[in-house]
């Protein structure tokens, strides 16, 4: 994980601290609106799970942790907030091994969570929407040069 995929970010990637995106003090201001649009996503077939285009997955929302969506292949998992906040920032959600929190292409949770993440950000009008924009302006803190985009989408 690359702790500088933030300026609101305070950690070292290991855990607790790679939670941070759930109680950040700046969150406000457009992660927690572009974590809302996740989860109204997520429960927009009213309690069916939506497909995720280009993927077998399946999105849901967790009805006892609203930090958490739910995916699906064969079984289910969770994609944390912090993990789709990371790949807006960086581009990447691979999965980490134990010694390589530093990293900078795996995700905070050490899970891999792409394609799925793309295939989200697809649904919700790809990495040029308003609101995801909003979050990387944030994630950069203004004029200062953050990571490059993202570049990637849903897998046809």
């Amino acid at each position: 994980m690359d702790g500088n995929f933030c300026r609101c970010y305070l950690g070292d990637g290991t855990p607790p601290s790679n939670r941070f995106c759930r109680s950040c003090p700046d969150a406000a201001s457009a992660c927690d609106p572009l974590w809302r649009q996740v989860i109204a996503l997520a429960g927009s077939k009213d309690g069916a799970p939506v497909p995720l285009p280009g993927t077998r997955a399946l999105l849901s929302p967790n009805p006892k942790n609203p930090d958490f969506v739910r995916l699906q292949v064969n079984c289910r998992w969770g994609l944390p907030k912090e993990d789709f906040l990371y790949y807006i920032a960086t581009g990447h959600e691979k999965m980490g091994r134990k010694g390589g929190r530093d990293d900078p292409r795996a995700s905070p949770s050490m899970t891999r969570q792409e394609p799925y993440v793309q295939a989200i950000v697809a649904l919700l009008g790809g990495m040029d929407a308003p609101e995801i924009a909003a979050v990387r302006e944030v994630q950069r803190g203004g004029d200062r040069e953050g990571p490059d985009p993202p570049t990637g989408s849903a897998r046809p």
